[in-house]
């Protein structure tokens, strides 16, 4: 598989000097199929793959898939994303529970993870 430039993180944040909350611009690129769509979900540490604090979808636009959470309070996040090839809105796995669509989250391991 293709290495992502998972940009995914290239974390935007909008900053303000006194503000509470931020944006945060997510751009996916360089990836194996600009085929379907694009479910990302922002989690914290607590709720990490269990309950999104936000998710977005979104398609691929000349080549970049663009997810932008507006207002999200500051603090320390994770980012998982998926590729839904097939359009059912759901990452599909094989018989050992294993992603079969491309996928990424961030973190210090996120490198050894398969990514698109």
């Amino acid at each position: 598989m293709k290495t992502l430039l998972l940009i995914l993180l290239k974390f935007c944040f909008t900053l303000s000097t006194f503000a509470q909350s931020g944006t945060l611009k997510m751009n996916i690129k360089k990836v194996n199929t600009l085929e379907g769509k694009i479910y990302v979900a922002v989690y914290t540490e607590d709720n990490f793959l269990m309950k999104p604090v936000l998710s977005s979808e979104t398609e691929f636009q000349n080549d970049v898939a663009t997810a932008v959470f507006k207002n999200l309070n500051y603090g320390t996040y994770a980012i998982a994303a998926y590729q839904d090839v097939n359009g059912n809105e759901v990452l599909d796995r094989d018989e050992y529970g294993r992603p079969t669509e491309p996928w990424t989250m961030s973190g210090s391991k996120a490198s050894m993870m398969p990514i698109w």
